[in-house]
């Protein structure tokens, strides 16, 4: 049987580079086309990938908030194999700060990038992957959709978009043949004030807000520490969602971000207490 032709997005780093050479790693399986936003970018995912650069593992550039692009890269990959297979959509980036000071192109760029690009991405692919009655689509999320974090607002708010737009097609698609689910991990494996920018300084640092908003990020680490995964771990969660023959519309990456799911859609109030989120502002 031929390799399934893979495209994952935003793979410079985390979740994405462990995710493409987690399946690069099986070339009788999988040809995998990791792209990235900013290509100066892609010694990391080089140096990871090996011997295996341009054998079952090609690096492309990719901006998923860029229409053209999308295109391009989609037409290429099926100008040279006919189909693409598995599309895998993990480009994002997130930012901690006071909502009301978040600037309008801040705004812009997060939604373009979290939101519109995977929407654009599976349009791209449906009409084939239905034609073809064969499919899968992977929208990497957060637990942030179960657990939304204080000063995370913005980010919170797009991973919900996702989880919405993942569980309405996941019973439209399945008719044809195509899969689609969310892989919903908690905290990775690096350093959580550098993905989410850090705590950025803001016209009166002194102000109760953004005191406050320094509580949350210490509550948050000193809380969420214990339960850290790795990229490799996510990618295996990953793996999993592939070989399944029906795969379930969301697989929480952890016992302990699954659990946050169950007192989500069980009781409200739940998720709320386990972290004493709102015990903090106190």
């Amino acid at each position: 049987m031929a390799p399934q032709i893979v495209l994952i997005t935003g793979c410079s780093s985390g979740i994405g580079l462990s995710t493409a050479v987690h399946l690069a790693k099986n070339p009788s399986q999988y040809l995998v086309y990791a792209s990235m936003r900013n290509f100066a970018k892609k010694g990391d995912l080089e140096k990871e990938a090996g011997s295996l650069l341009n054998k079952s593992l090609f690096i492309n550039e990719l901006d998923v908030t860029k229409e053209d692009q999308i295109q391009r890269e989609l037409k290429a990959i099926t100008d040279k194999h006919g189909r693409l297979d598995i599309l895998i959509n993990n480009a994002a980036f997130t930012y901690m700060g006071l909502f009301e000071d978040m600037s309008s192109d801040l705004v812009r760029n997060m939604v373009d990038t979290n939101v519109i690009g995977t929407v654009r991405l599976i349009q791209e692919v449906i009409p084939g992957m239905k034609e073809r009655k064969s499919g899968r689509i992977i929208n990497i999320s957060s637990m942030v959709s179960a657990l939304p974090f204080p000063f995370c607002t913005l980010y919170t708010a797009t991973k919900c978009a996702m989880e919405g737009l993942t569980e309405c097609l996941y019973p439209e698609l399945r008719p044809f043949n195509v899969w689609i689910s969310s892989v919903c991990p908690g905290p990775v494996h690096t350093k959580l004030q550098e993905n989410a920018g850090g705590i950025p300084q803001t016209a009166n640092t002194d102000s109760p807000s953004t005191k406050l908003m320094g509580k949350s990020f210490d509550h948050l680490l000193k809380h969420l520490s214990p339960f850290f995964q790795t990229g490799d771990d996510i990618a295996k969660v990953v793996s999993e969602v592939l070989g399944a023959p029906e795969p379930k519309l969301r697989y929480p990456t952890s016992d302990f971000v699954s659990s946050f799911y169950k007192d989500r859609y069980v009781d409200g109030i739940g998720a709320k207490a386990k972290l004493d989120m709102y015990e903090m502002i106190k």
